[in-house]
């Protein structure tokens, strides 16, 4: 008996890797998908032969607003991997994320999501989540960037684990590892 639910388990985990990379595939987020940013200049979702981090962003967000230093230095850190902030629904103008972007130096583009369908496709239910898809269209991370956020309104004084990073290279190494934690922020909106 233990070996059959393990057997079940274990059909599940596939069944649900096999669905995410469908839905990154089957919805524009293959070569060719593109979003605007909040300049208007289009950018190609997934660039052929490169990984992709896509974080959702919130202008408004604590959060979104504290990890804004450690993103962009992982976008220095990691030139090799294309780094997207995504801004889904309706709450925030260009105008907004422009002056988010300004106010705490972020250079990656930061798309703009009107209608949630990165977010829908993607799946992705707070700001910030992080997720990383392999230039083989492969999801190899998501959830938080680190482990500094415990909780709503609670955090530790320093990171300890650095999750994306670690994902990051291991993908890098050509590791085929993939995980998951469960991200903690403030809900995408639905406007």
């Amino acid at each position: 008996m233990p070996k059959l639910l393990v057997c079940v388990l274990l059909a599940g985990l596939l069944s649900l890797q096999a669905t995410t990379t469908k839905l990154i595939a089957g919805t524009g987020f293959t070569t060719g998908g593109s979003l605007k940013d909040y300049n208007g200049k289009t950018h190609t979702i997934k660039p052929r032969g490169k990984a992709v981090v896509y974080l959702f962003l919130s202008p408004e967000c604590p959060l979104c607003k504290n990890y804004a230093p450690v993103l962009q230095a992982m976008q220095q850190k990691y030139p090799e991997i294309q780094f997207y902030g995504i801004v889904s629904g309706k709450t925030f103008t260009r105008e907004m994320v422009a002056e988010y972007a300004k106010d705490y130096k972020i250079t990656f583009p930061i798309l703009m999501d009107p209608d949630k369908h990165a977010a829908e496709s993607l799946r992705a239910t707070v700001t910030p989540e992080a997720l990383l898809i392999g230039e083989n269209g492969r999801e190899y991370y998501r959830g938080l960037i680190d482990d500094w956020v415990t909780g709503l309104g609670t955090k530790r004084v320093k990171a300890t684990k650095l999750y994306l990073s670690l994902a990051i290279e291991n993908l890098l190494s050509g590791s085929d590892l993939t995980y998951a934690t469960q991200p903690i922020g403030c809900l995408i909106s639905n406007y």
